[in-house]
């Protein structure tokens, strides 16, 4: 089995890494892309995963505390890895990943010790609010 496994309906994908993932679901040449080109593919599709959801589309900076931002109703596009937590925060998909793979799993204060993978939906809050504190420690130094 691979990392990470996508159901979508009735459909499931798998990967063994983000990359692999983010070619499939957001662009196929995304890693070519600048970063404002890939800003604007992730916005494009967002919009286009919640037309028919009451949902705020929201940049998250670097000087911004996210523990003070509701994420309930935002849509945060600030990379792959934001829009993909936010695609499963309004459930437009459900991603498994293999407990030891770390992926996203790295980011959850304690990971499940059974079973061999995570169903990140029920996590991708907690998920969210750490990858950005970390981005933001990264950016700052």
């Amino acid at each position: 089995m691979k990392n990470l496994i996508v159901i979508e309906g009735e459909k499931d994908y798998q990967y063994n890494n983000i990359q692999e993932l983010v070619k499939d679901f957001i662009h196929l040449n995304y890693n070519e892309m600048s970063k404002e080109e890939q800003i604007k593919e992730i916005e494009k599709r967002a919009i286009a995963n919640t037309v028919k959801d009451n949902v705020e589309m929201i940049m998250i900076d670097k000087e911004q505390i996210i523990s003070t931002i509701d994420l309930k109703n935002k849509f945060i596009i600030n990379d792959e890895y934001t829009y993909i937590l936010s695609m499963l925060i309004f459930n437009k998909f459900v991603l498994l990943e293999e407990i030891n793979a770390n992926i996203f799993g790295k980011y959850m204060k304690q990971k499940p010790k059974k079973g061999n993978y995570i169903i990140l939906n029920k996590f991708a809050n907690e998920i969210m609010q750490k990858y950005i504190e970390d981005k933001r420690k990264e950016k700052n130094g």
